[in-house]
């Protein structure tokens, strides 16, 4: 039957169902048919189909537990599904390098979503980018071929971004700075998150993986990922005196 570490009960349950209808099913046939040859022909073909259903069942279970519950194509317009997930959400963790399409301007996600929040909603948002003079950041800037000045900037520029939304919308958001090789992107809400990770050295894959919570979820290890970054990051916060932010050090 199915190989693997199935518990005995679960794989004796399993030989006794695949039995029972192989012997039911060779019976009809024989009956039907008066034939012994085709009956044992029927019986053998039903125990390879059966045992391709019990894999597949082994294999459905195993995707389940795992909690991937979709995989989109990089959305072009993931907006809407971003705000439902927004508002019925409590905490809202992000993971980036400079989150340019999703933080980095006033005419970006954040902005749209943000808006469109319930008044009462009155949920935390953490963000963690990586440091704009960190030598990650300028290293994955030359492996895109881009300007390392420009993409530092494109993290200040959603740094200042976050802090406009904080003012202007009374929201309870923190924004931290790490400094170490970017390894996945992610957004995690209080139930699921949707993550998607760079592969190699060049590029980041275009799919996008949601994946719910669970008992053995992939949640727990993206969670932990995400707790050791934010626990070893720095702090951006507001310098009056100078009217600009700063990473506390």
């Amino acid at each position: 039957m199915i190989k693997g570490n199935l518990p005995s009960r679960q794989r004796v349950r399993e030989i006794l169902i695949t039995l029972t209808i192989d012997i039911s099913a060779g019976i009809i046939v024989f009956l039907l048919t008066q034939d012994l040859k085709i009956s044992l022909i029927v019986i053998i073909v039903m125990i390879f189909v059966i045992s391709g259903v019990w894999r597949l069942n082994d294999h459905i279970n195993i995707v389940k537990k795992s909690g991937l519950k979709q995989i989109f194509m990089d959305s072009p317009d993931p907006t809407p599904l971003l705000k439902q997930y927004y508002r019925t959400s409590q905490r809202i963790r992000l993971l980036a390098i400079r989150g340019a399409r999703m933080l980095g301007s006033d005419r970006s996600l954040i902005n749209h979503i943000v808006r469109e929040l319930p008044r009462a909603w009155k949920g935390t948002i953490q963000i963690l980018l990586l440091k704009p003079d960190s030598e990650y950041l300028k290293q994955r800037a030359v492996e895109l071929d881009h300007n390392p000045d420009q993409f530092a900037a494109e993290c200040w520029s959603a740094i200042n971004n976050i802090n406009d939304l904080r003012r202007k919308f009374d929201l309870n958001i923190e924004v931290r700075l790490y400094d170490r090789k970017p390894i996945i992107r992610c957004t995690i809400f209080d139930d699921r998150a949707l993550l998607s990770y760079y592969i190699g050295e060049y590029g980041h894959i275009p799919y996008q993986y949601e994946i719910r919570d669970g008992e053995v979820s992939l949640m727990r290890m993206i969670n932990l990922i995400y707790d050791d970054i934010w626990d070893t990051s720095q702090s951006v916060l507001e310098d009056t005196n100078k009217g600009g932010l700063h990473a506390k050090t």
